[in-house]
Order: C-alpha cells, then sequence, then structure tokens
C-alpha cells in the first residue's frame, strides 16, 4: 500500500519533534507491542527461528529490466541468503547468491546453459579488507530491517532503541511512526498503520543496491585468457568509478497472510529517492523449514 508520498513522508520526520520526544519510549514501547499483537503475539513471533521465502523478484537497473524467481532463507541469529536465478538470453541460466553469515559475506555467481563463448560478469566483490567489513555490515542492516518488517523484532545481534516519530497522514489513513536505532549508526523510522497497526513501510538512508551482471557472446570456444581480460577489465571499470553516495530508501510491504498462526507479508518494493526500483513477491513463505548444512556456507 504505497500510500506515503514524498510530502508526507517530510511531514511525518517533522512531526518527530519536541512535541513527540515529550511523551518518551514508552509510546514507542506501546506501539510496538500493539504491532507485534497484530502480526501474532510475543509467544509466536518469539517461536521463529528461521524464515524462507519463494517467490519472484524484478528490478530496475538503468534502462534495463530484470526479473526471475527468488528464494530468500533467513536463520536466526546471523545467516541470511538470497538466491536469485534468471533467463537473460534463451536457456542460459543465471544463478546469483548473497548474503551474510555471521562476518562472512556470501557472494557467488554461475551460469548454466549458456551459448558457446557467452562472458557473464558481476559487479565485483569489495577490493579491501575495510570494503568487505563494510559489506559485512550492510548486509546484517538489511537482515535487520528486513526482519523489523516481517517481525517487528531485531536478530539478537543488533539491538534496538525505540522512540516516538510522531504521526503521519494521507488521505486513505494515518500511521504512526516508531524510530530504531543501533550500533554502528544503524537507523531507520517504522510506520505502523493505525488501524491495523501492522508495519506498512521502513524509510532510512543507505547505499544503493547494486546488482550489475553483464552478458556478452563472443564467437569461437571458450578462451581462458580471454574471460580472464574480461573480469580484470570489469573490476578495473568498478574501480574508477566513483564511491556510491547515500540515498533515501522506503521498503514498502503488504499483501499480509496467515501463516503458522503469524501475520506476515507476502509482498515488498523498494523505492529509491522516491522511484520504485525493486519489487519482491512471495508465493510461499514457510516458518521454521529445516535448512540444508551448507545453505549459509561461504561459496
Amino acid at each position: 500500500m504505497q500510500w506515503l508520498m514524498a510530502s508526507v513522508i517530510a511531514l511525518a520526520m517533522a512531526l518527530g519533534g519536541a512535541a513527540a520526544r515529550m511523551e518518551g519510549d514508552e509510546k514507542a514501547a506501546q506501539l510496538v507491542g500493539q504491532a507485534r499483537a497484530a502480526l501474532g503475539g510475543d509467544k509466536n513471533l518469539n517461536a521463529v527461528q528461521g524464515l524462507s521465502c519463494a517467490g519472484s523478484y524484478a528490478r530496475t537497473i538503468g534502462d534495463r529490466q530484470l526479473s526471475g524467481d527468488l528464494t530468500l532463507d533467513l536463520q536466526l541469529p546471523d545467516k541470511m541468503l538470497r538466491t536469485e536465478t534468471s533467463n537473460p538470453i534463451g536457456d542460459m541460466t543465471i544463478v546469483v547468491e548473497q548474503g551474510v553469515n555471521g562476518e562472512k559475506l556470501l557472494r557467488s555467481q554461475r551460469t548454466m546453459n549458456g551459448p558457446p563463448g557467452a562472458i557473464v560478469r558481476m559487479a565485483p566483490p569489495p577490493a579491501t579488507p575495510d570494503a568487505e567489513a563494510q559489506a559485512v555490515r550492510n548486509a546484517r542492516a538489511d537482515m535487520t530491517r528486513l526482519l523489523l518488517a516481517l517481525l517487528l523484532a531485531p536478530p539478537p545481534s543488533m539491538p534496538l532503541e525505540y522512540a516516538y516519530g510522531g504521526e503521519a497522514q494521507a488521505d486513505d489513513g494515518a500511521a504512526d511512526v516508531v524510530d530504531a536505532k543501533g550500533p554502528g549508526s544503524f537507523a531507520t523510522r517504522i510506520f505502523l498503520d493505525r488501524k491495523t497497526h501492522r508495519p506498512l513501510m521502513l524509510q532510512y538512508r543507505g547505499l544503493a543496491p547494486q546488482m550489475r551482471i553483464q552478458t556478452q557472446t563472443a564467437q569461437g570456444p571458450p578462451d581462458p585468457e580471454r574471460m580472464r581480460r574480461a573480469e580484470q577489465a570489469a573490476r578495473d571499470a568498478a574501480a574508477a568509478q566513483p564511491p556510491p553516495q547515500p540515498v533515501d530508501i522506503t521498503l514498502f510491504v503488504d499483501d499480509y497472510k496467515t501463516v503458522n498462526g503469524l501475520q506476515l507479508p507476502h509482498h515488498f518494493s523498494r523505492s529509491i529517492d522516491g522511484k520504485t526500483t525493486e519489487e519482491m513477491t512471495c508465493r510461499t513463505i514457510k516458518v521454521n523449514p529445516t535448512f540444508k548444512a551448507d545453505t549459509f556456507a561461504a561459496r
């Protein structure tokens, strides 16, 4: 339900002033409690140790539209893996995995049924230890925001403090705003529907998600040296790009359905600076699934 426009978001942020702060954290605790009750109650929510979503995704990157199948696996306290499968050229299948396991960044890409001479390039991984550590922090922050949207509870590794942020108004309803802050400058605003008390959206400042895939078909049989040169050229081009700048990101959640006594959103959309860039639809969500031993293994 993307009913909060940019002007309304700005209004909500302005309303998180002195009058709202005077109500203190007690108001925020009350709102979070109401929201958790609406999602299924503390007993059911606290019993969740893992979730698995199977569905689809669609993403806009520049003038390109990407779409395919999606699997999103979460296991507390600190594991997340997002697997995307797409078919950009004929029968060629690309599988991209990204996530985090504690302090390890999960990242892999493989190609199946590619035509002879096809080259597929992903954006290269972080080049320095500092960049790698920051990528891990970013992935853990993404996991925290996703758990807030699903369960209104962060992972144990990311304790949060909540404060009342005021009220946001729109033509078709109103939302209470709760500010959440945590370690490592983590901060997000949670908008809760005043009627249902369920999360409507999260808003935060961050780096735009980066996932660039280039495909190139060359004549003749596969040439390892040519592929090595292409990989190096991709790394050099990425290194020459200016560092990404923080942007305003909004994660909308809707299409709530009952799963194991919980009210879980099955549709997510992400906008950057007010423009929708990504949608994710869960056909099914499993609560506390049994994951394979290597599901969250480093690739």
